[in-house]
């Protein structure tokens, strides 16, 4: 029977398959888990004749296959390697902080990115499960599972608060309810009835006029642009503003405007710039940094240099995430 694909070709595929499409984050997860389980219990075989010989090899047409059942030393250094490239794809799969979304229609599928997270997560972790627990890389790669969930999370919750509704909701304040009218006129009614004097006046809304009359300056410094195209989002109290500003001025905040609404629809400032935000920045900067330096210190003799230029990519390109 003609073979169409040439043995030493699948064994070349079988070696480098994974080193090739590691920059795949969402596929290579996948393949990276289908290589880690033992195949021993269905040797692939065809129509040759194999007879086995001992417990974990047989020969056909002489030449002698091994399946995986009981990893060697090499094979078992090489899943424990394959485990700690895997958290590595989820930190890719949340990406770099400019950009969180394409597009707008990006934002409204944050519910999908969430059971991509969810999924990525539990294959990872099955991957990592596999290897222990003689897992030479343990701490490192727990240290990079940390960092790659909070990236990927990070991303997801961008996503979550930048779509229409829960964006629409941020912009908008809690309402004002005004005074109680039902009251005041019942008020109003028994004391008129009362023979009391008594007379409604409407007096303007206090520090409204006085915050408008002092937010104008003459000349507005770049300090006073950034504070005031961010806080305003009252209609009327902005176009007051603007007319009694001159009109480079208002240029330059309505450009800042955009800038921010930019950032709250397409990159991940919203997420990360409070103290949430800041506190698990550091944690997953600092479990990347210790991950490095754990690697960089530990015996890599039993790994090829290939590997371990690729690993140090992985790592130093984690870093500069960030």
């Amino acid at each position: 029977m003609i073979n169409p694909i040439p043995d030493r070709l699948k064994a070349v595929w079988d070696k480098w398959n994974i080193r090739a499409i590691i920059l795949a984050a969402s596929f290579a997860i996948g393949h990276i888990a289908n290589s880690q389980v033992p195949d021993s219990a269905n040797p692939i075989t065809d129509d040759k004749k194999c007879h086995l010989v001992g417990k974990n090899s047989m020969i056909c047409q002489g030449k002698v296959s091994h399946s995986s059942g009981n990893k060697g030393n090499k094979s078992s250094e090489n899943a424990d390697l394959l485990a700690f490239w895997a958290p590595f794809l989820l930190l890719h799969l949340g990406g770099p902080d400019p950009i969180s979304a394409f597009a707008l229609e990006d934002n409204e599928l944050w519910l999908r990115h969430l059971f991509n997270l969810l999924v990525q997560v539990i294959v990872t972790g099955y991957v990592f499960l596999l290897t222990l627990p003689e897992n030479k890389l343990l701490v490192p790669t727990l240290l990079m599972f940390v960092a790659g969930i909070i990236k990927f999370f990070e991303r997801t919750r961008a996503l979550f608060l930048a779509s229409l509704d829960r964006f629409r909701e941020s912009m908008l304040k809690a309402p004002d309810a005004g005074p109680n009218y039902a009251k005041l006129m019942e008020e109003y009614s028994s004391k008129k009835e009362a023979g009391l004097p008594t007379r409604i006046e409407m007096t303007p809304e206090p520090g409204k006029d006085s915050k408008l009359a002092t937010a104008v300056k003459e000349e507005l410094k770049e300090l006073d642009v950034v504070k005031y195209a961010y806080n305003f989002r009252e209609r009327n109290e902005s176009q007051e503003f603007f007319r009694r500003i001159d009109k480079e001025d208002a240029l330059k905040i309505i450009d800042l405007e955009l800038n921010f609404i930019y950032e709250a629809l397409y990159t991940k400032v919203v997420v990360v710039h409070n103290k949430i935000g800041y506190a698990f920045r550091a944690v997953s900067v600092g479990t990347v940094v210790a991950a490095f330096v754990i690697f960089a210190r530990l015996n890599k003799i039993c790994f090829t240099k290939f590997d371990i230029n690729v690993t140090y990519a992985l790592l130093g390109g984690a870093i500069c995430l960030d």
